[in-house]
């Protein structure tokens, strides 16, 4: 079974602050997204790791390409970025989007995720949500969500690669962007299997998550 992996990472990161972009905020001494890479190299099934990057971007992470990572211009959205990314997939049966800023994902949790999206065409793992979820409107609770039926994504997300060019196509005909691709999936009529999240499989969104990260490394090195 071939697996490739894209992992967008031209999105600017806002929510972080700064001028650098999240993705290529420093973790124990080199890029967070470089962390991301490397997990994947790890993996023999893995074919090859596309990243989409910002175009100014490019001749400087290209000199860190190999046969097994290509970088690619990325879009103006993640979903154009993730296109763009597939574009360089042609005979892969397994693609998984990933999280530029989650480079704690387990060997467990990727392929748990690969195995039910070969067997059901899209996968996903997901973690229960724990706290209780109200909307709200202008500081006003208006009603409450039924925690059971609710799921916190993560990646890898994992597709039969058809399957995720179909529903970019449609997307993109019908102008509907979204930053999840199997919210797609389910909005053009597929099945999406969810499978056993991770807590250690975090987002590093702000500067308190890398300051986790950093520990978590620190931790990890003195138990080696």
């Amino acid at each position: 079974m071939t697996v490739s992996v894209i992992v967008p990472a031209a999105g600017l990161g806002t929510r972080f602050g700064g001028e650098l972009p999240k993705q290529f905020q420093s973790l124990a001494g080199k890029p967070i997204l470089l962390h991301v890479i490397e997990r994947f190299l790890l993996d023999e099934n893995v074919a090859r790791v596309v990243v989409p990057v910002a175009e100014q971007l490019l001749p400087a992470v290209r000199q860190t390409a190999s046969d097994r990572v290509v970088f690619v211009a990325g879009g103006e959205s993640r979903q154009e970025s993730v296109m763009r990314g597939l574009e360089m997939i042609e005979e892969s049966e397994i693609v998984a989007v990933h999280d530029a800023v989650r480079p704690f994902f387990t060997p467990e949790t990727f392929h748990g995720a690969v195995a039910a999206a070969r067997e059901f065409g899209v996968a996903l793992p997901v973690l229960p949500v724990n706290d209780t979820i109200h909307v709200v409107n202008e500081d006003v609770v208006m009603h409450t969500l039924e925690r059971s039926t609710l799921a916190a994504a993560q990646t890898p997300q994992c597709f039969q690669t058809e399957i995720l060019r179909d529903v970019l196509q449609r997307a993109q005909v019908d102008g509907v962007n979204t930053t999840d691709e199997a919210g797609l999936a389910v909005r053009y009529g597929y099945t999406v299997k969810i499978v056993a999240g991770d807590p250690m499989n975090f987002k590093i969104t702000r500067p308190e998550d890398l300051a986790v990260a950093e520990a978590l490394i620190l931790r990890w090195s003195k138990e080696a």
